[in-house]
């Protein structure tokens, strides 16, 4: 299992690594259709004119902009093989499947005024200036620029992506029985209104789940099959649909599937990916719980997401209209309910975390997740992020995380006597709003506040429990924002 763990790991650490390059997906931040004419938008380096299926680009006054390292390979193999009219396709990249017949070409005219003309379904990082890349890309014959910018806040604040508990169950064998020849479909894309034509190879069949499934593969008989599908932990856990890479099948058309490595597709961290849907038939009757989660962090044109986990050791969460109020607030608030083997988020996942739990509550988690939810808590606070423990469980595990982190020793402390205590990293009890309500101690650099006491002292305890909470919720949401 060592082994098989370790090179799971190795594989995830790779997928991590292409995904943060500067120019890479987590960089994307606009796309841009092209009209016949003049184009350009706020932050443009120069205008982007379409002429035909030609693009061609004029630098703005007082602006700098040149060929990417992509566009100069591309046009130095355009001139080795004897220029533009017999370059090679720049196939486009990781969410584009480009089945189209033209050849790319590019170039710079006698005004210099550089000009890119794509094949159907290709893309191509062209042009950049300062720390922005400009990508032309061809979807089924629209023509557009995608923005990539090295200094998005969302590549900025990448980390991880979450992931289910790795299992040797999740790998399973199949069978793939390949078409006589390639057959073309007409399918849908993550952009609305946007259709492909893609190229399938022939079926897959395996057993997962206690049931046999067949799913249509695309990818390359050359280089591998890929499938992409749906399963019953979409809009759950995962994004409406996955993708898999399986390799090349042996002579005997036998492939592993490695769910564990099940991969989310960029449109799940934003909305300007193109990235292909599943063929109809290529929904699975079961909840593959296995591979890729739903990210926590994603980008729109309102900016960076701001996500908050709630890491649950129990159910009995008093008021659930906290909660309520939390996804209301401008926050993305993700639960993640502790059991047996699972894993916890990695300290910068979320913008902040509440860590939420009740000793006396039946299936609180085991021993070993609770030492998993302190480490995880030291290192939350070692790295900045605010946290709130709540209740009797999650206030003692954050604040003994805390005690540990400002290296106290002493007598352990016990939150047994308030029936919902909370305690908030200092960044959140320094707030001036909380500070009549928060008592700091400096063994730990945290506060707690008694929400219960609170209630009782002013003699009005289902106002006052709710005005506490709804200050708490109010101020902490804002730090969250502030700070993201």
């Amino acid at each position: 299992m060592e082994q098989f763990t370790s090179e799971w790991q190795a594989w995830h650490d790779d997928r991590l690594a292409a995904l943060a390059t500067p120019f890479g997906f987590l960089s994307i931040t606009g796309l841009h259709w092209l009209q016949q004419g003049e184009n350009t938008w706020e932050g443009a380096p120069g205008s982007f004119d379409l002429d035909g299926d030609t693009i061609r680009f004029r630098i703005g006054t007082g602006r700098s902009a040149g060929p990417t390292r992509a566009a100069l390979e591309a046009e130095g193999a355009q001139d080795a093989v004897g220029g533009p009219d017999t370059v090679a396709p720049a196939r486009g990249d990781a969410d584009s499947h480009a089945n189209g017949a033209l050849r790319t070409t590019l170039g710079t005219d006698r005004s210099g005024t550089p000009w890119i003309r794509l094949a159907k379904d290709a893309a191509l990082s062209w042009l950049v200036a300062d720390h922005t890349a400009y990508e032309a890309i061809n979807r089924d014959g629209r023509i557009g620029v995608r923005v990539r910018d090295s200094k998005s806040a969302l590549l900025s604040n990448f980390v991880d992506i979450p992931a289910f508990p790795l299992k040797r169950s999740a790998v399973v064998p199949g069978v793939f029985v390949p078409y006589s020849e390639p057959r073309s479909r007409r399918i849908a894309t993550a952009l609305p209104g946007l259709e492909m034509d893609q190229q399938t190879l022939g079926t897959l069949t395996f057993e997962f789940g206690g049931a046999t499934h067949t799913l249509t593969a695309t990818g390359s008989l050359q280089t591998g099959l890929t499938v992409d599908f749906q399963d019953r932990t979409n809009g759950d856990t995962t994004p409406m649909w996955r993708t898999l890479s399986v390799g090349l099948p042996d002579p005997d058309g036998v492939v592993t599937l490695d769910f564990n490595r099940t991969v989310v597709y960029p449109f799940a961290f934003m909305p300007w990916a193109t990235c292909p849907a599943p063929v109809r038939e290529n929904i699975l009757s079961v909840a593959v719980r296995a591979g890729e989660q739903s990210p926590t962090r994603t980008i729109s044109e309102d900016g960076v997401s701001h996500p908050v986990g709630l890491i649950a050791m129990s159910d009995g969460f008093p008021l659930p209209e906290v909660l309520d109020w939390l996804d209301d607030s401008g926050t993305e608030l993700f639960r993640h309910r502790l059991r047996r083997s699972t894993t916890v988020p990695g300290p910068m996942a979320a913008s902040a975390f509440i860590v939420f739990g009740m000793k006396d509550i039946d299936g609180h988690a085991d021993d070993a997740s609770v030492a998993a939810v302190r480490e995880f808590a030291g290192d939350a606070l070692a790295v900045g992020t605010p946290v709130i423990g709540i209740g009797t469980s999650g206030a003692e595990i954050v604040f003994d995380a805390a005690r540990e982190q400002m290296g106290s020793t002493g007598q352990h402390t016990s939150f047994d006597t308030s029936p919902m205590p909370v305690v908030v990293s200092a960044d959140v009890a320094e707030d001036r709003m909380l500070r009549g309500c928060v008592t700091m101690c400096p063994e730990a650099d945290m506060g707690i506040i008694d929400i219960e006491a609170l209630a009782a002292e002013i003699g009005d305890d289902t106002d006052t429990r709710r005005r506490v909470w709804t200050d708490l919720i109010d101020r902490f949401t804002r730090l969250v924002i502030t700070r993201g």
